[in-house]
């Protein structure tokens, strides 16, 4: 009676694995999907968001009140670059930092209340300051840099 019991169970068993796969299998199959569809629409807020060319530091000035703001008499060129020297956004959210090198990379832009913040992988946010059709202003701890779009 122990066989025929054991007989039982191990067909009953291999159902029950076989339609546990089959949903997990289903539901990855949906993942990708749903990943293209979410990076579908990321990259058409980044085609939308005006940072989408070639970018290149002109000078980097100072929050010299210690208030976190570029007023116009601190918009002066100090002599100085911080941070990276060039960058080329793309549309489908990669990007490339370093003129020379050219690391690659991804970036997004995300709202926080009143302000957008650039967010490149890797490295960390940037506060966006301005941006123009010819003119992009990044902001990080008390340095803003000024970068000029050449392409």
């Amino acid at each position: 009676m122990r066989s025929t019991i054991n007989h039982f169970y191990i067909p009953v068993l291999l159902l029950f694995f076989s339609c546990g796969n089959s949903s997990a299998e289903k539901s990855n199959e949906t993942a990708p999907a749903a990943n293209k569809i979410a990076n579908a629409s990321s990259n058409e807020n980044n085609a939308g968001n005006g940072i989408v060319g070639e970018w290149e530091q002109q000078y980097t000035c100072f929050d010299q009140n210690g208030n976190y703001k570029l007023e116009p008499e601190e918009k002066k060129p100090s002599g100085t670059r911080t941070g990276f020297d060039w960058f080329r956004f793309n549309a489908d959210g990669s990007c490339l930092r370093d003129k020379e090198i050219k690391f690659k990379s991804t970036y997004e832009i995300q709202e926080k209340g009143t302000t957008k913040e650039l967010i490149i992988q890797n490295v960390h946010g940037y506060k966006i300051v301005e941006l123009t059709d010819q003119e992009l202003i990044l902001g990080a701890e008390g340095a803003f840099m000024v970068f000029k779009k050449i392409a």
